[in-house]
């Protein structure tokens, strides 16, 4: 296993952070289809879209600190998966019942499945 140095354990923290945060935003976005109290739901979408690169740049950083990481590094590039759903949602972006059923049934599952594979790689350097 790579041995990382404090600089490189707070990049993994502070990325493994976002990807909650993410994570999190997404679960609210859902929640606030049903939930009338819950307002914030396109500005956290708003938010979703100007992390998403920043997830890539970090992407591209994960690929070069884990290079000797087949495992790690297939699982990273596996968020092609949840572009294509960001793709799909954009080209419906303006039709609300199908961007919620969009976010619903195909985005935020895809992130979630691939946040919870991407955690799995990352787990055993972030935890101590």
């Amino acid at each position: 296993m790579l041995t990382l140095t404090e600089e490189h354990y707070i990049f993994l923290k502070e990325y493994s952070d976002l990807l909650f945060t993410i994570d999190e935003a997404f679960d609210y976005i859902v929640k606030s289809f049903s939930d009338l109290s819950k307002t914030e739901g396109n500005r956290l979408l708003g938010d979703i879209f100007q992390a998403l690169p920043q997830v890539a740049a970090a992407n591209e950083q994960l690929i070069l600190l884990f290079q000797d990481n087949q495992q790690l590094q297939k699982t990273v590039k596996d968020i092609s998966h949840v572009a294509d759903q960001v793709e799909l949602l954009l080209q419906y972006f303006e039709d609300l019942p199908v961007r919620q059923e969009i976010i619903l049934q195909k985005l935020y599952p895809s992130f979630a499945q691939w946040h919870k594979s991407i955690q799995q790689e990352l787990n055993p350097y972030i935890q101590s």
